[in-house]
C-alpha cells in the first residue's frame, strides 16, 4: 500500500503499552500468515481519524509516536517510535470492535472508554529521536514548541 507524503499524525502513547505491541506483533508475525499484522491502541479523538482517513484515501499514513510515561522523559519532548497508520474502527460500548488479538495486553486492564481504535502496521522504535519542535501542526504556520506534550492525536505536516 502507498504512503501519502501531504500530512502525517503525531500521536502519544505511554509506553509500556508501547512495549507491549511490539510483542503482540511478533507473536502475530508468528502465528499469521494471510492476515495483515497491525496493533490497534483507542483514543477519544475520533474527528482526528475520520478526518485522517478523510485524507488519505487508500494510503497509509505516517504516525509520530510520543512515549508517555517514560522514567527517563528527556526535557524537551521528543518523538521515539513510528509505524503506518492503516485506519480506525469505531468502538463497541468503549472496546475494540476487531479481534482482541490485535490488542496490546497491557491494555486489557484498561476501562472500556474508547470512541475508536486506531490500528497500524510496523511499529517501531526509532532509532533517532526527532524533536516534536520540528512538527507543524497541519494548517499551522508555527511548529509546537520544544517542551509541547501530545496528550491527543493530531494531524502535522508531513516532515
Amino acid at each position: 500500500m502507498a504512503k501519502t507524503t501531504s500530512f502525517a499524525i503525531l500521536a502519544s502513547v505511554p509506553e509500556m503499552h508501547l512495549l507491549s505491541a511490539l510483542d503482540t506483533m511478533e507473536k502475530l508475525e508468528n502465528e499469521l500468515s494471510d492476515e495483515i499484522i497491525k496493533v490497534a491502541f483507542g483514543s477519544m479523538a475520533f474527528e482526528v481519524f475520520r478526518k485522517a482517513d478523510e485524507l488519505r484515501g487508500e494510503k497509509t499514513v505516517e504516525v509520530l509516536i510520543y512515549a508517555s510515561d517514560r522514567a527517563d522523559q528527556p526535557l524537551n519532548s521528543e518523538v521515539s517510535w513510528g509505524g503506518l497508520y492503516i485506519g480506525h474502527a469505531n468502538s463497541r460500548n468503549g472496546r475494540y470492535s476487531g479481534k482482541s488479538k490485535f490488542l496490546p495486553p497491557s491494555t486489557t486492564a484498561d476501562k472500556p472508554r474508547w470512541a475508536v481504535f486506531w490500528e497500524i502496521q510496523e511499529l517501531t522504535k526509532l532509532k533517532t529521536p526527532i524533536a516534536i519542535a520540528s512538527f507543524k501542526p497541519l494548517g499551522k504556520k508555527t511548529n509546537l514548541v520544544s517542551r509541547f506534550v501530545p496528550e491527543e492525536p493530531m494531524l502535522i505536516e508531513y516532515y
